[in-house]
Parts: structure tokens; C-alpha cells; sequence
């Protein structure tokens, strides 16, 4: 970054368009409008690495977002996901509820786009929440409302996958609420098309406008809200695949999404023609997508005595949680939200994370309460137990979730239960050993399912304790082992922007990543790159130095000659 000039006092400030990386970002949208997704995504990268490193928390969330919809475009629905949750992480960190609420919804589209109702439902949730927060949420609670929806179809799916209605039954109730489904997602784009244009000027438009502007429209009848919504929505979603029956996604071997009816951008009023274009687009909407996914009902985990999950989440009775990035907790689908006391959350994860052996009250009133006297310490863990089973009480009923035996507090041995670092360390396991038995395609689906499941640090909010340290670390390592060997794959096929992404996932984590640095600095130079090589060198010599106090290894200032020797 370059000294301010005490010459020029009253220099204006760079605002806008002028901002570093702003000029990028508005060109990839301009590619992205012509569906030109390669030279978009390139343009993206490009500018978020401008926005990390000038710490532009507006630009990182909005680049963020526009790859999230460039790879759902594209059919990456797997990377769309992983995008749009980072981008509602960093918009976060502006508090802005009415951004947050609009990436929420935008990531239960995406949810829904692979099928996963349970999570689809979680994100509209939060959407109400932070959107009622904004004042801009769509009238009557819809987006709750929607979510039980969700939620129900995911309950019917369940139910169909454990043999206890009949299929042709089961299809039926299924179609009935996606039918109900479509209804209210038609009636929440029209409310979030109509109050979420602003001035072009100002650079923060977001949603509709992130979507590939469509060719003039050749008929001379404007189409009905309910024909311009269906064309979104296979916008976004393009025709669904049949079902995968891989547990695991495949990310190198997914299929470009075929967009046959594009979607107008300006909102406009129903016409009077709704009803009968809403019946055709229920019918569509309930014969693409009649199938419920062939993994709803994932297989045994030999190694964690838990079910293991389907490619985004389990949907099985019992406990779901999710211990990567911010604890979620669900039972049999319904969110585990109203926690009683202080630290009954804490007390929860503690005990998932060392669930396979009793502790002693004595070592959980010292860790927690370590400044209080022990007996007013065996009392705060008491009353923490009791918020705890009050708060599971409230969705479980008289199910016992934590016990206690010969002095020790255990989670309850016999309760179906899924963690997702369960499945993380199997998936990380199954990629090392199909790797060690040569089977790269199986090891690169592992590795694949793996970044899906990691949404942050393992117990993120546990940050400053550390009895979740270690594994923090050790998950953290894996994590980026995973994105290295992707990243490495889709650079051997020539996939540079899906490589770029992923070595920026990993510089996210830990910026001193040298193997990350030398892949970026490899895909640009491949590209022809050349300044965007050279910018990333000297990114990676200023972070060493100024984190670690040491210069790049030999053999990356070598690796450098050689590159930027080849785009000369």
C-alpha cells in the first residue's frame, strides 16, 4: 500500500468505483451478464484478493457472492454453497441485517438446488430473523412459514426412506407441500425483487442483478410474474440431475447447468393470468423434482457407531450436530434454538466433544467455573445441567439426552447421534486410503465432501478454550490438505478459476500458506497472468515477513523465475 502524500491534504477520498478491486469486480459482472463464466470468474478472483488485502469487507462479501451464483449457473451447486456461506460470514461483519437476511435466503436457494430441505428451512429462518430485524421481511412471517415447509417435506422424505409409507404415498405428500413449496418462494422473490433495488451508483446491488442478464425478450407480450419467476428459478437451478447415489459429491465431474428460459431482471406486477401459470408452474416444479434424493437415509458409520451423512446433512431420527464453524443443533429436523441459562451451550459442546468418555463433575466445575469456590462451582454445574435438560426437554420430550452415572455426566449412550466432524475425519480417512491405493477419483470425492462439511473452526466459539485447541488444529490441517490436493486436480485439467478459489480458501485460513501462494501464483502465470502472479508473490514475501519474519523457501523463489519466465 502506498504512503499517503502529506502534499495533497485535501486529495478526496477514493470511494466506490475507484476503490481497489472495484473496477475488477464491476468487469467480471459484466462478463458474468454475457455468460462468459470463465473470464468472470478469473476477474472475481482477482478482486478478491485486492479486497483481503486492502481489508474492503464490502467487496469481499459482494465477490463472494457472485462466485456463489456464477457456480450455481454453472451446475457447481457443492461450491455455490460454499461461497454463499462465506460471503453471509464476512457480511456479518458489517452488521447489516438486510444483506445478511438477503445471503440467507440466497443460501437456502441453494440448498434447496441440492436437495437439502433441512438446511434449506435453517437459512430461511435465519433470513426472517435478520430480515424482520431490517424491516424488509416479506409480510406474514413467510419466510418462517416456509421454512416449516421445509421441513416438512424433509420429514416425509424420511419417512418414505424408512420403508413406512408406501412410495406412491409418500411421492404424493411430497408434491403437495413442494406445490405449497413453490407458492411461497414465488411470493418471496416478488416481495425481494420489489424492495431491494437501489442505486446502481452506489455498487451495492445484490441478488437479482448477480444473475447473467437475460437476451431482449422476442415475444411482444410481457410474461406473467409467475412465467418470469419459473424462468429464474431454472435460471438458478437448471433442470435437476437424476438421483446421485454416491454419498459424497464429485466435484470434478459435475455438469453444466442448461439454461433454457432466462428470466427479465426488472420486477413487475402479476398479471391477470397468475393462476393458471401458477398450476403450470406447480406442475413443473413437482415433476422435476418427484425424487427424493437416493441418500436420504445415509449408512452406518463403523467408526463413530452414528449414522453417517448424506452428501449435505443426515436425515435421520435422533440428534444432528454440527460442530464446524458455529454450533447448530437439530432433532428429528426441528432447530434446537432457545438455549435455558448461561452455560448450558458450552456445557453441550463439551460433552459432544468428549461424549465417548464419562467426566467427572469435578473436572467440569473446575474447568468451567475455575475462579469459584467448589461447592458453589458443583452448584453452577448443577443448575447448567438442569437449563440443559430443560432446553432438550422442550423438543425431546421425557428422551433423557445427558446422564449421570457413578459421579460422571455422559451424553446418553443409546441416543442416535450425528456429528459432522464425525464425517469429516471419515471423509479425510477415506481420501488418504483411496490415495494410498491409487484411487485419485475416490480420494479427490472424499476430499470433495470434506471442504463441504467444514463451515468454519471446530468449535468456533470455543476459540479461547483449550480443550478444543488440538483438534481444532488437526481438523484445520486436514481441511487444507483437502483444498490442496483439489486444487491441484482442477489445475492439472486446466480449471484455473477453481483452483484460484480453492488456494484462496486456504490462504483464508492460514495466509503464510506457502503451497497455497505457489498454486495461485502457477494458475495466473498459466493464464498469461502475469500481474496478478507477480501481486501474489509479493503478497506472499510481505505476509511471511510481517507474520513470521522469514522470506519465501527457495524453491518458490525458483518456481517463480520459471513461471513469470513463461508469460514473458
Amino acid at each position: 500500500m502506498t504512503s499517503p502524500d502529506h502534499g495533497a491534504p485535501h486529495r478526496p477520498r477514493r470511494t466506490g468505483r475507484d476503490r481497489p478491486g472495484w473496477q475488477a469486480y464491476c468487469q467480471a459482472l459484466n462478463l458474468f451478464q454475457r455468460q462468459e463464466w470463465s473470464g468472470a470468474l478469473s476477474l472475481l478472483a482477482e478482486a478478491e484478493v485486492v479486497f483481503r488485502t486492502t481489508n474492503d469487507v464490502d467487496g469481499q462479501w459482494r465477490t463472494l457472492a457472485a462466485q456463489a451464483e456464477l457456480h450455481l449457473c454453472q451446475g457447481h451447486a457443492h461450491l455455490a454453497m460454499a461461497r454463499a456461506l462465506a460471503a453471509l460470514n464476512i457480511a456479518e461483519q458489517i452488521d447489516d441485517p438486510h444483506i445478511c437476511g438477503l445471503l440467507a435466503w440466497r443460501v437456502a436457494l441453494v440448498a434447496l438446488r441440492q436437495g437439502d430441505y433441512r438446511a434449506a428451512g435453517t437459512y430461511l429462518q435465519r433470513a426472517q430473523l435478520c430480515l424482520d430485524i431490517a424491516d424488509t421481511a416479506p409480510p406474514g412471517g413467510l419466510l418462517a412459514a416456509t421454512a416449516q415447509l421445509c421441513a416438512e417435506a424433509a420429514r416425509w422424505q424420511q419417512v418414505m426412506a424408512q420403508g413406512r409409507i408406501d412410495r406412491a404415498e409418500g411421492e404424493a405428500a411430497v408434491n403437495e407441500v413442494r406445490a405449497e413449496l413453490m407458492r411461497r418462494l414465488i411470493a418471496i422473490h416478488q416481495h425481494i425483487a420489489s424492495h431491494s433495488q437501489t442505486d446502481p451508483e452506489t455498487w451495492t446491488w445484490i441478488d437479482i442483478e448477480l444473475l447473467p442478464l437475460p437476451p431482449p425478450m422476442l415475444a411482444n407480450r410481457s410474461p406473467s410474474l409467475v412465467q418470469r419467476f419459473l424462468g429464474w428459478w431454472r435460471a438458478v437451478f437448471g433442470p435437476p440431475a437424476p438421483p446421485k447415489r454416491s454419498p459424497s459429491p464429485d466435484m470434478l465431474t459435475d455438469k453444466p447447468v442448461v439454461i433454457d428460459e432466462p428470466i427479465p431482471v426488472e420486477a413487475a406486477k402479476p398479471s391477470v393470468a397468475v393462476q393458471d401459470d401458477q398450476s403450470a408452474v406447480t406442475a413443473q416444479f413437482t415433476d422435476a423434482t418427484t425424487s427424493p434424493p437416493a441418500d436420504a437415509t445415509p449408512p452406518s458409520s463403523a467408526s463413530s457407531g452414528a449414522p453417517a451423512a448424506s452428501e449435505s446433512a443426515p436425515h435421520t431420527a435422533g440428534l444432528t450436530v454440527y460442530t464446524l464453524g458455529t454450533l447448530r443443533v437439530y432433532y428429528n429436523d426441528v432447530l434446537v434454538d432457545q438455549w435455558e441459562g448461561v452455560r448450558s451451550r458450552s456445557l453441550f459442546r463439551f460433552l459432544v466433544a468428549h461424549r465417548h468418555l464419562p467426566i467427572s463433575k469435578e473436572r467440569l466445575a473446575e474447568l468451567f467455573w475455575p475462579d469459584s469456590e467448589p461447592e458453589l462451582a458443583r452448584r453452577s454445574l448443577h443448575q447448567a445441567v438442569y437449563c440443559l435438560r430443560q432446553t432438550f426437554k422442550r423438543v425431546m420430550g421425557d428422551v433423557p439426552v445427558v446422564l449421570f452415572v457413578n459421579d460422571c455426566y455422559l451424553l446418553a449412550p443409546d441416543l442416535p447421534l450425528w456429528v459432522d466432524s464425525d464425517e469429516f475425519e471419515e471423509a479425510i480417512a477415506t481420501a488418504r486410503s483411496a490415495l494410498s491405493r491409487g484411487d485419485v477419483e475416490l480420494a479427490l470425492q472424499a476430499y470433495g465432501r470434506a471442504i463441504d462439511l467444514y463451515q468454519g473452526d471446530y468449535m468456533a466459539e470455543e476459540r479461547y478454550e483449550d480443550w478444543a485447541e488440538e483438534r481444532r488444529i488437526v481438523f484445520q490441517s486436514a481441511y487444507l490438505e483437502a483444498l490442496h490436493q483439489l486444487a491441484r486436480a482442477y489445475q492439472e485439467r486446466k480449471d484455473y478459476p477453481t483452483a484460484i478459489m480453492l488456494s484462496q480458501r486456504a490462504l483464508a485460513v492460514d495466509s503464510c500458506d506457502e503451497d497455497a501462494h505457489r498454486m495461485l501464483i502457477g494458475c495466473y502465470a498459466a493464464q498469461g497472468l502475469r500481474h496478478l502472479a507477480m501481486r501474489q508473490y509479493q503478497m506472499c514475501v510481505t505476509t511471511l515477513k510481517s507474520q513470521l519474519g522469514l522470506s519465501p523457501s527457495d524453491d518458490l523463489e525458483a518456481f517463480v523465475r520459471r513461471a513469470l519466465e513463461k508469460t514473458e
